[in-house]
């Protein structure tokens, strides 16, 4: 078993929900997401991607991340009987969501991972996807730190961003090869093969409400069948704690347990 992947699995488990937590998460506090569906007899895979791949300027280490993911998906769904059971994806923050935008850039749903694309049932999104921008990733990744440590994070992050940015100038005459752009064009282009749950909040300093409402928007447009949930006073990945009431029934009546 890889140790990156916790499998839970209650007794006559009727469908696999495999969550992907925030960046700067421990797995103790993504634990407590996957608690509440293994109380509610659904089985869980949680995992969270490693803080240098999330913000690697490169996708190949994201994408042997995600493969990976996939594969223990794959393996959890055969070993303990879930193969016939709907299987759902979470994504928390962008920390999870890069892992959706990735099985997109790299087609794996349709490829490799076909069976997983075929028997998806639903995709939930728990504030995210969030707009990147420098100023928003400078801000993640400086949470929690000292003033001075904060203040040379987000220096270090803008020369980075911009070498990127020259970089991506330099190779493809655009910037679409950034990694920002690349996210939110592949999580508004993401093939429409399940419905989806949007978890979000006006007050969320870290996902702009306003960003999320218009992608459910252009995500129906396409032919998405899409619900949501938006509060006006929840924090980012804290809805749990701060609207836990509408949240679990959101989640249960999306899950049908």
């Amino acid at each position: 078993a890889d140790a990156r992947f916790t499998v839970d699995v209650p007794s006559g488990a009727s469908a696999l929900v495999v969550v992907g937590g925030w960046h700067g998460a421990r797995d103790k506090n993504v634990k407590k997401y996957t608690d509440e569906f293994n109380k509610w007899g659904v089985a869980t895979l949680r995992t969270i991607m490693p803080g240098h791949l999330t913000f690697s300027p490169v996708n190949s280490g994201r994408a042997a991340f995600t493969r990976d993911l996939l594969l223990s998906t794959r393996a959890a769904r055969q070993t303990h009987g879930l193969a016939d059971k709907p299987l759902y994806f979470m994504f928390m923050s962008n920390g999870g969501c890069w892992i959706w935008a990735t099985i997109h850039v790299e087609g794996s749903l349709d490829g490799e991972f076909a069976d997983l694309g075929r028997d998806l049932s639903g995709v939930i999104f728990d504030s995210s996807p969030a707009f990147m921008t420098v100023a928003s990733g400078a801000k993640v990744l400086s949470l929690g730190a000292h003033p001075a440590v904060a203040l040379a994070v987000k220096a270090a992050f803008y020369v980075a961003a911009g070498i990127i940015g020259a970089y991506s100038l330099l190779t493809t005459a655009s910037l679409d090869a950034v990694p920002p752009k690349m996210f939110w064009r592949a999580v508004r282009q993401a093939k429409p093969r399940a419905k989806e749950l949007y978890l979000f909040s006006d007050a969320d300093a870290l996902c702009d409400a306003s960003r999320v409402a218009e992608l459910i928007a252009e995500r129906g447009a396409d032919g998405a069948k899409t619900e949501f949930v938006r509060w006006q006073d929840s924090r980012h990945c804290a809805h749990l704690l701060d609207e836990r009431e509408q949240y679990v029934a959101a989640l249960r009546a999306f899950l049908g347990v």
